[in-house]
């Protein structure tokens, strides 16, 4: 029963005619971001988490919901034994969640500007919930203030609703579109030197793929260095071999994530992990490389 019940809301969600209009709000401020200042694009850096090493919107969310629930609890408490004490936590509560829902929805809206396309009906309907639940508890502070105690109640607790109904849909992003998840490839190798390319075929400032133990490597020449790190991107797993060679880095075409060609690092999001990189020489005409000390690390450490 509960499968079917699932079934039909995914079914709703995907007859939802809301995608265009995320799609184009998505892409509208992407763009003004990239067309924005360096530090303006550092600051949404920050949005989405790329210091933190995943996204921030989560981290933010626990505590807007929290208080939010706990306060929900205090105003029932406060509302049937009449208690002056609970309706205070309540209203304090209440206030709090609202003012961490300002930072949680400024993530979500850096987050919501690169969803994936195959996300776009759940991460609309996702936003529109949340903006719906900020304007209901602000509208419920405003009430209780005003003495309309019944009413303030009545929106904050429709605003729960709906964000449960809306915290749901945000795992459907995670665990079934895969948002917000690391995409890029795990590597345990190759250990030795191992030959890919020929160095004569690698034009100055393009990168090509190379598949090495079954496994996606970007291999690119650049102002006369040789670089090679994994060519799928950690955001969402765009093909970084398609992307944009510039100063040392490489802007993923999907989401405009760029990533250091040395050693795989995040120079801008709105990737939250680094890419696997890779040591490089040329032995014999022959590109070879193997697995960095840093990147093996991390594998041995995910295995573990």
């Amino acid at each position: 029963m509960a499968v079917n019940v699932e079934q039909a809301i995914e079914r709703a969600i995907e007859r939802a005619p809301v995608a265009d209009v995320g799609t184009r709000t998505s892409l509208a401020v992407h763009g003004a971001v990239l067309k924005s200042p360096e530090g303006v694009r550092d600051a949404v850096d920050v949005l989405h988490g790329t210091w933190l090493g995943h996204p921030l919107h989560p981290v933010l969310t626990e505590l807007t919901i929290g208080a939010w629930f706990i306060g929900g609890a205090l105003d029932a408490v406060g509302a049937l034994g009449r208690s002056r004490r609970a309706r205070y936590a309540g209203d304090r509560l209440a206030a709090i969640g609202t003012a961490c829902a300002i930072p949680t929805a400024l993530t979500g809206l850096a987050d919501f500007s690169t969803f994936p396309q195959w996300s776009a009906r759940p991460a609309t309907l996702h936003a529109a919930l949340n903006l719906a639940n900020i304007g209901l508890y602000a509208t419920s502070l405003w009430e209780r203030r005003r003495g309309n105690r019944r009413r303030g109640l009545a929106l904050s607790w429709a605003a729960q609703a709906l964000t449960a109904a809306s915290a749901w849909l945000g795992g459907m992003l995670v665990y079934k579109h895969k948002v917000g998840v690391d995409h890029s490839e795990r590597f345990t190798g190759p250990r030795n030197w191992t030959p890919v390319y020929h160095e004569a075929d690698l034009a100055d400032g393009r990168a090509v793929r190379v598949t090495v133990e079954g496994k996606q490597v970007l291999v690119c020449r650049e102002e006369g260095r040789i670089f090679a790190i994994g060519a799928v991107c950690s955001h969402a797993g765009g093909p970084l071999d398609q992307g944009k060679i510039s100063r040392g880095c490489v802007q993923c075409p999907w989401h405009d994530s760029v990533f250091d060609l040395r050693d795989g690092r995040i120079v801008h999001g709105p990737a939250t992990q680094p890419q696997p990189s890779f040591e490089t020489r040329v032995r014999g005409g022959r590109v070879e490389i193997r697995l960095a000390a840093r990147t093996r690390a991390k594998g041995e450490g995910d295995q573990a």
